[in-house]
């Protein structure tokens, strides 16, 4: 498994006299005084590789300024210093830069022209050239000191994107608070960046929920947090009894999460508290037929189709078995059987024939064959068809009490 570091080099305020300030870095408690902040993040978590990204204006030349010994870099140095002004560095220009850099650091050096990401097109470039060197499941860390204003911004969704694409786990995200430096101390603090990739696998992980209803990946996130794992474990015992339409077993670990919860959620997790309450706030519901009506429609909105028929027909099922017996045991397989049986019987006319259609989408959907009705076909044949049906019949078989 390889660990890469990639940075960003950048163009120099003319005010600083074409340079980057030198800074004395201060990486927990480690100071590394520097001009280039990868270059003494380097010394600090010595990767395998180093891979620097700039334009075809960065100051390429300045970089290569200490490394250049020789008559021939010398040389080198001055075209490169020509071509920076011109604003028109080449990537063969940079391979000589390249070889020598690793000569000196001992390790992998990889420089790369990238475009300035003005438009939607470069930007998608830029991510595309920070992952050309990197294999699944390497390790990566990132240095988002230097470089133009918005390529961070870009960096942090390179990380997110090589997460996603490459299953890469990222060590670490740095920057170098050079405005931050007190006049007094002259020390340069770094901030860790790495915080803002949990936020960002918050919001996926709420994104995911409002898509499918799992709520399994907040358990993970809550771990990482800080939360014991017999607590956050709970979330997961909660989506299999969920995806298996146990809505009333999914419920019990809900509310003991609930309970075990009662005060702030640790870390990062306290931004998202009231979002999380929200979505598993079903619990509540003391009616196991409201719970039911509650996750089908969800399930119909998150177009979930399978699911919000099979625990849709389940819900007519209850509401029937409750009314005609309150103290019937609604899980009771025996007992739910026998008013599958009986049910034509006690529905409203009105509700016979809705009842029996809903029964027919549901067993076409859930055994996945075609159907042998001509009405079913056609609903299940075009996905606003069906979404107009269900919701019908939900209105009609489904009310609120």
């Amino acid at each position: 498994m390889t660990h890469t570091l990639i940075s960003f080099l950048g163009k120099a305020r003319k005010g600083d006299g074409g340079k980057y300030r030198t800074a004395n870095y201060d990486f927990d408690g480690d100071i590394k005084t520097t001009q280039f902040f990868g270059l003494g993040l380097t010394d600090i978590i010595t990767p395998d590789r180093l891979i620097i990204l700039g334009t075809s204006g960065s100051m390429w030349d300045v970089f290569y300024e200490d490394l250049a010994e020789t008559e021939q870099q010398e040389d080198y140095w001055i075209k490169l210093s020509e071509s920076v002004t011109k604003n028109t560095v080449t990537q063969e220009q940079l391979q000589q830069c390249a070889q020598d850099l690793s000569t000196k650091l001992g390790l992998q050096c990889i420089l790369k022209i990238i475009p300035y990401g003005v438009n939607e097109a470069e930007q998608s470039d830029i991510l595309q050239i920070m992952a050309q060197d990197v294999e699944n499941n390497d390790q990566v860390s990132l240095d988002l000191t230097h470089g133009l204003r918005h390529l961070p911004m870009l960096g942090l969704l390179s990380a997110m994107y090589l997460q996603t694409a490459k299953q890469v786990q990222i060590n670490g995200i740095y920057s170098g608070a050079l405005e931050l430096t007190p006049e007094e101390t002259k020390i340069t603090p770094v901030i860790h960046l790495d915080g803002l990739l949990k936020i960002a696998a918050w919001i996926s992980a709420l994104h995911g929920f409002d898509k499918t209803g799992d709520i399994a990946p907040f358990s993970d996130l809550l771990q990482r947090e800080g939360m014991a794992a017999e607590t956050a474990i709970l979330l997961k015992v909660a989506a299999f009894h969920e995806s298996t339409l146990s809505i009333t077993n999914a419920r019990r670990p809900l509310k003991d999460f609930a309970k075990q919860t009662e005060g702030a959620l640790p870390g990062i997790a306290n931004l998202f508290e009231d979002s999380l309450k929200e979505r598993i706030g079903w619990k509540d519901q003391d009616s196991i037929y409201l719970r039911q009506r509650e996750k089908s429609i969800f399930y119909l909105q998150q177009r979930d189709y399978v699911r919000a028929a099979a625990l849709g027909y389940e819900a007519v099922i209850t509401r029937c078995l409750k009314k005609n017996n309150p103290r019937a045991d609604v899980e009771n397989y025996e007992v739910r059987d026998e008013a599958r049986k009986m049910i034509e019987t006690q529905l409203p006319e009105a509700d016979i024939k809705p009842y029996k259609l809903l029964k027919n989408i549901r067993n076409s959907l859930a055994h996945a064959n075609r159907p042998n009705k001509g009405e079913i076909q056609r609903i299940l044949s075009d996905e606003a068809s069906l979404i107009k049906e269900l919701n019908s019949l939900f209105e009609q078989l489904l009310p609120e009490n």
